[in-house]
């Protein structure tokens, strides 16, 4: 308990003066060294050394140390004498009422006397007191009292009190914390400064939050248990589709393969719905609140409500967290199970087409075009009119060396209803072993395909224009590309050769040395500016022409620009930013103008007011003689007008840089996406 009082430094100076003389203080201290007699509060510092005397003005804070003011009284009538004798402070000394004072010096605590009845003489004081160098103590908790400039001052003292809670836990292990403030682990044993009832928070990984009231008792150590409930985790669905789905794929069974994909699906629709029950099944097993005890005061109970509340909100937030977690694994899983049901639908296979199964014609001076048919106990197919390009091929060459052209077949395999259906997807056709890049890829077909058949071809064909691995296989089919064509017909490329060729044998194909050569160039320059794939297209990876070439260079050009435009507008906008400042500044300084106009004039709607706005907006200011004002009030509207024009400015800039970094980032991320 503290006490402070506060007195004027008149007060302090007529204390000081009578302190000395007056009754209710000790005038002088005895400064005998005879050792003084230890008690329950104060032991001696040496063993059989007694109590040592100190001086008052060494009466100061030490850890461990207790100090006793110890009044002698002179039987023979003589004035009583006081002695301050320092000591070990026993563990009973806790157990003394303390008595903070606020205001009045150490040093003349030390000399006023304590008395227990308002009424006391002057030698009716305390004959012990103890001290700390801070506060005063004095046994039990009887108000005593000081006088005070001739008043008697109440003193309460306040003894602590220790009240001892143990706390268990199965299991053990758990973190105890009251008010805040951790305990310790369980068991554990601690005190509290009074019997009000407290709510003790017990936690531990993997258990739910238990909060309990508990009311210390004075008399006996209070024991609480706590029964700790484990948490119930959310189920991760994903755990039991990934076990199942390895089996299957391992099996090779497509057909469970697919089902468990379209269970997934199924479990992904409906999985907030579903995760909600599930964290509403799980929440219901955390533990309730207990109802208010008798001994409970309302501000506590809502206290713990309050603990409840927000321990059962972190414990929702988690679950939430867990199940958006589980989610994206489901979300992750579907790809994962979609990829698996493509894989094991079609299979990729390569099948050789020798030059003895390839027809020519319309050779021109940008291409030639071609039909294929090959008929075999793995594949019965045919191309009509592709159209190529010769690449970095001569069309001397090609035409006269026709035997050096030939191809692979490309197969994305799957049966049909008679096992033998094969749906092609592309075909890809070479001079040597140099690919020849394609202009129009023509038609394939297949004559064992039946009107079932063709629907899995569309069906597969759609898949494989979405499937994930797609890139994955246009990248690792190089090399079997090439494999394929090295086991087949190939030989090497014939010597070009130089000898005309009747028009007989080729028709239409017929090439002269003579030809007109500004022609075949010009030809040969429109071809180089409009087909990418005569540059591009120059191994076994290009198959699939040059379109999705032109696309991602489109995005790549319109993403430039995003970034480009962003950057632009970014700048515009800090532009703004400090026209918008600076418009801002020049409006407080325009109000700040007029505050002071208003002020001067005693009032906004006055004759005086209205004639510095109207100078204001002239150029002059007859009959005012604070000329300066008007002109910067003047000056600051000039500038204001011109700013705002400014900022305005850089503000339709900026709309119009971003909206143009917008436009090419959708742009951009379609091209992509197409």
């Amino acid at each position: 308990m503290k006490i402070k009082f506060k007195f004027s430094a008149v007060f302090f100076l007529l204390l000081a003066m009578s302190a000395w003389a007056s009754s209710w203080t000790i005038a002088s201290f005895d400064d005998s060294s005879d050792p003084g007699e230890p008690d329950k509060y104060v032991a001696e510092e040496s063993r059989g050394s007694g109590l040592v005397s100190v001086d008052p003005s060494r009466v100061t804070p030490q850890s461990g140390r207790l100090y006793v003011r110890q009044k002698f009284e002179d039987f023979f009538g003589e004035d009583a004498t006081y002695q301050i004798f320092q000591g070990r402070a026993t563990e009973a000394a806790s157990t003394l009422g303390k008595i903070s004072l606020e205001g009045i010096p150490y040093a003349t605590l030390l000399r006023m006397k304590l008395f227990y009845a308002r009424n006391a003489t002057g030698n009716d004081d305390l004959e012990t007191v103890y001290f700390d160098g801070k506060d005063i103590f004095v046994e039990g908790e009887d108000p005593v009292f000081i006088n005070l400039n001739g008043r008697m001052e109440e003193l309460k003292p306040v003894v602590s009190r220790s009240f001892v809670v143990s706390i268990t836990s199965d299991p053990p292990g758990a973190t105890v914390t009251v008010g805040g403030n951790s305990r310790g682990e369980t068991p554990v044993e601690f005190s509290v400064p009074s019997n009000r009832t407290i709510a003790v928070v017990v936690t531990k990984e993997g258990y739910y939050t238990a909060i309990r009231p508990v009311t210390p008792n004075e008399r006996q150590t209070v024991q609480e248990g706590f029964l700790l409930v484990e948490r119930a985790p959310l189920t991760n669905p994903v755990v039991a589709f990934r076990t199942r789905l390895q089996t299957a794929v391992d099996a090779k069974d497509a057909s469970t393969v697919r089902g468990i994909r379209d269970e997934a699906q199924t479990a992904l629709r409906n999985y907030n719905a579903e995760s909600r029950k599930s964290i509403d099944a799980v929440m219901s097993k955390f533990p309730a609140n207990l109802p208010k005890t008798a001994s409970e005061a309302a501000n506590d109970f809502t206290a713990r409500q309050n603990l409840w509340t927000n321990a059962q909100a972190r414990e929702r937030e988690a679950l939430n967290k867990d199940a958006q977690a589980y989610f994206e694994e489901l979300r992750a899983f579907v790809t994962d199970a979609e990829a698996a049901v493509a894989s094991l639908d079609f299979a990729l296979r390569y099948e050789y087409i020798p030059s003895s199964a390839i027809s020519f014609s319309a050779f021109s001076v940008n291409g030639f075009t071609i039909d294929a048919q090959v008929e075999n106990s793995r594949v019965n197919f045919k191309t009509d009119k592709a159209r190529l390009s010769y690449g970095t091929v001569p069309r001397r060459e090609i035409e006269s060396d026709r035997e050096n052209v030939h191809g692979v077949l490309k197969i994305w395999d799957t049966p049909n209803e008679n096992n033998k259906h094969a749906a092609f997807y592309e075909a890809a056709f070479f001079y040597g072993e140099t690919l020849l890049p394609v202009q129009h890829k023509g038609t394939i077909s297949s004559k064992d395909a039946t009107t079932a058949s063709r629907n899995t071809e569309r069906d597969l064909n759609a898949r494989i224009a979405r499937f994930t691995g797609k890139s994955a296989w246009d990248a690792k089919d190089r090399e079997a590309t090439l494999e394929v064509l090295r086991s087949g017909e190939v030989s090497r490329p014939a010597a070009v050769a130089t000898t005309t060729m009747p028009a007989d044998d080729y028709g239409d194909a017929y090439y002269d040395e003579d030809e007109d050569d500004d022609e075949y160039d010009d030809g040969m320059y429109a071809q180089e500016r409009q087909d990418y794939s005569r540059y591009g297209a120059m191994s076994s990876s290009d198959v699939f022409g040059s379109s999705d070439e032109y696309l991602f260079w489109t995005g790549i050009v319109f993403a430039a620009a995003a970034l480009g435009t962003g950057v632009v507008g970014f700048l515009e906008n800090q532009k703004w930013q400090e026209a918008n400042d600076a418009y801002r500044t020049i409006e407080r300084e325009i109000k700040n103008t007029e505050n002071r106009i208003i002020d001067a004039c005693g009032g906004r709607n006055t004759p005086c007011f209205n004639a510095y706005l109207n100078a204001a907006n002239s150029q002059n200011h007859p009959g005012l003689e604070d000329g300066e004002t008007v002109d910067a009030l003047r000056k600051l509207r000039d500038y204001e007008r011109t700013t705002k024009k400014t900022r305005d400015s850089y503000n339709t800039s900026r709309i119009i840089w971003f909206s143009a970094a917008g436009l090419s980032t959708a742009i951009s991320i379609t091209l992509f996406a197409w």
